[in-house]
């Protein structure tokens, strides 16, 4: 009898515990969908337009990184390959001094995100610079 009472006890909790975080992962794509980003009006707005434009510009990156390996020679492939593992270890390292002046505050992921975006544009501005020269060549 006592085992009952606390299994009844407990099977709301553990029953919450399971469906509490779907609930919130789908509340959170929601909102998602439905920010302007033209307009973003609170903190979390903010950080999933962040979040959007820095996807974007690492994709957009990430294609001009391959279309330029095809580009160029084993032996430049290694050196590209070297200067942009140093080149994420700078923008990170970098992104986490810009958005240090937020620590703590609800500033800091946007902060980060917003640099993580212009950092990793610069980065493909250059890399495509590159592709265009091997182009036109």
């Amino acid at each position: 009898m006592m085992n009952f009472k606390l299994l009844a006890l407990v099977a709301p909790i553990l029953l919450a515990m399971n469906i509490l975080p779907s609930l919130a992962r789908d509340t959170s794509q929601q909102i998602a969908q439905t920010v302007n980003c033209n307009n973003p009006q609170t903190t979390q707005q903010m950080i999933i337009c962040s979040d959007r434009a820095y996807k974007g510009a690492d994709q957009k990156l990430n294609q001009v990184y391959k279309a330029l390996q095809t580009k160029i020679t084993a032996n430049q492939k290694k050196r590209l390959t070297n200067a942009q593992l140093a080149w994420i270890k700078f923008r990170d390292t970098a992104c986490e001094f810009e958005a240090g002046q937020f620590e703590g505050g609800t500033l800091a992921s946007p902060t980060k995100l917003n640099c993580l975006t212009r950092i990793t544009q610069q980065r493909t501005q250059d890399l495509n610079s590159s592709l265009q020269e091997l182009n036109n060549r």
